[in-house]
């Protein structure tokens, strides 16, 4: 039953291997092994501080980076506009017939469309209702779900609608006998 008090584990230096540790010097052996668990613990604790604050930082820099390439592209397809907006302000002072100024203002129509294309934007279709690409503001009599009325064009930009185009909308006006 004496062994069973002593201690179970390896020797450490300077112990024989027999002797049961003094009751001080296991005292001193749990207070080193205490004093190594706090500064481990500490240094685990500023390694993961250290670690947020990379993190942190990261998302920081990778926030102010998408706003930066968003303010570019913006800058980008300002300077393209402008040029719509010179050959609008040189068709609004030149001297020329309505006819004239009528083709003038269509060519500026047509580039500033194509240019609109080259940049992914597609007109939304508006034949028949849907929700997805439509905002329905009246109803008319007609054929049912059809598109009776463009009242303002939608447009694309990919699979994300960038404006619903404003519809009247077909409803057959002929009632069921339960519909009363």
């Amino acid at each position: 039953m004496e062994e069973s008090s002593k201690e179970t584990r390896p020797p450490q230096a300077g112990e024989a291997q027999d002797e049961p540790l003094r009751p001080d010097d296991e005292m001193e052996l749990w207070k080193t092994e205490v004093k190594e668990a706090k500064a481990q613990a500490e240094r685990n604790l500023d390694l993961a501080k250290r670690i947020q604050a990379d993190f942190d930082n990261y998302k920081k820099r990778a926030q102010k980076d998408r706003e930066e390439q968003i303010r570019s592209a913006n800058d980008k397809l300002l300077y393209e506009l402008l040029g719509f907006l010179d050959d609008l302000d040189r068709a609004l002072a030149a001297k020329a017939t309505p006819e004239e100024f009528r083709r003038g203002v269509e060519s500026i129509h047509t580039n500033l469309l194509s240019m609109l294309q080259s940049k992914g934007l597609v007109e939304s279709p508006c034949e028949t209702f849907d929700p997805a690409l439509h905002e329905a503001l009246c109803v008319g009599e007609g054929e049912e779900g059809k598109v009776l009325e463009v009242f303002q064009k939608g447009y694309c930009l990919g699979p994300r609608v960038i404006r619903y185009a404003k519809v009247k909308v077909g409803k057959s006006e002929q009632r069921g006998e339960s519909d009363g």
